[in-house]
């Protein structure tokens, strides 16, 4: 940019977004680290600081610059309160949000489990009390969002008699499409609905367990199993948007027929439900105590075994150094131990010697905060995903 005279009224737009972007990238700044930063004079630094205090979009206060001397500088700062960024997930038996202001901070977060099988549309109206009070409680203005991401469950495939993928397909679609219609309507901007545990992987991939690695294989095993692939910094997306469920991968050739219309799928050997069942126990914390001895172990070996079985070919064929686990069947005794073990023994050398298997950080928090970096990607280019991480 070029240095003019007198700046118009406000600035222009391209300016403020100069200002911003640069408050943004290095956080608080005097109105002179601002000028060099952005190339503006200090006469259109002084006009687009005025407006954007005006609007609420930024603080000035007095502070001294470390390491400086004399008198305070005035440093110039991203409104705090103004939420800017929303993230949602949406999942099959919790949901949590999360929201970030102008200056990717992310300035707070929420959370709580509910009862399995509860609409998607019930849920989108119980994150947004959530927002509302989480606002209330941290002085956060919502009126000021400029975009939204949320995840939600993927295809639930069920009923009895034939499976109905194509059935199930639309009803996922026209949900999810519900979704975003609803929080459009509510936050006015744009909304960008995904798989909830594709964002949990990003959220993992960035700020949980995966954080610093560049290729990460995030897998969520709870009432249902998916998950998500980082490869070189991207999150893998696949012609339907389904990359990453695992939970549909065939492990048994042989075995049964599952709603979505494969056979054998992991879900069906790993997923809580199906270890419930096969235990006979009721509740998380039953299975727990059950899987530790007798026949309950030789059900949790065999979960881990299928989900070893399931993810040896993405972990060989992608190179993927990064394994995280996550969900209340990964939290189980012995169970991320066994999934290692069986990896180490059905992998190549070159790919088994360089795995981590690691536990997921929080199960509760990364799939809002993955939202929360969707969104920020959609405000800034539309399209590409960044793996910086939110600040915190």
């Amino acid at each position: 940019m070029t240095r003019s005279g007198e700046p118009a009224r406000g600035g222009s737009a391209a300016s403020r977004a100069a200002i911003l972007g640069a408050l943004r990238r290095r956080g608080p700044l005097t109105r002179q680290r601002l000028a060099a930063e952005t190339g503006l004079s200090r006469a259109t630094v002084s006009a687009v600081l005025r407006a954007l205090t005006e609007d609420g979009q930024v603080r000035e206060s007095a502070s001294r610059v470390e390491g400086g001397r004399g008198r305070p500088s005035s440093v110039v700062t991203v409104n705090p309160a103004r939420a800017e960024l929303v993230g949602i997930e949406l999942g099959r038996a919790h949901l949590a949000v999360a929201v970030a202001d102008g200056a990717d901070t992310v300035v707070g977060q929420a959370g709580h489990e509910m009862p399995v099988g509860t609409s998607v549309t019930a849920a989108t109206a119980e994150a947004l009390e959530l927002l509302d009070r989480l606002a209330a409680e941290r002085g956060l203005d919502l009126s000021v969002v400029r975009s939204v991401a949320v995840g939600t469950p993927g295809p639930k495939f069920g009923g009895t008699g034939r499976p109905s993928p194509d059935l199930a397909l639309a009803r996922f679609a026209h949900d999810r499409a519900e979704v975003a219609n609803l929080l459009t309507a509510r936050f006015r901007c744009p909304v960008r609905a995904d798989n909830n545990t594709r964002y949990t992987a990003l959220g993992e991939a960035s700020h949980g367990a995966g954080a610093g690695a560049a290729n990460v294989v995030c897998v969520r095993l709870d009432e249902g199993v998916g998950g998500g692939v980082v490869v070189d910094g991207s999150l893998l997306s696949g012609q339907w948007g389904t990359a990453g469920e695992f939970g549909h991968v065939s492990v048994d050739p042989a075995g049964a027929r599952c709603a979505c219309g494969g056979r054998g799928c992991l879900e069906l050997s790993a997923a809580l439900p199906a270890l419930l069942t096969a235990t006979g126990t009721a509740g998380a914390a039953a299975l727990a105590e059950a899987v530790t001895t007798g026949p309950g172990r030789a059900v949790l070996e065999r979960a881990a075994l299928a989900t070893a079985q399931a993810l040896a070919g993405p972990l060989t064929a992608l190179d993927v150094p990064v394994l995280v686990l996550g969900g209340r069947v990964a939290r189980l005794p012995g169970f991320l131990a066994a999934v290692g073990e069986t990896l180490q023994d059905l992998l190549p050398t070159w790919c088994a010697a360089g795995l981590s298997v690691r536990p997921a950080a929080d199960d509760g928090a990364a799939g809002a905060l993955g939202a929360l970096i969707r969104a920020r990607a959609a405000a800034e280019t539309g399209t590409a995903l960044s793996m910086k991480r939110m600040k915190q």
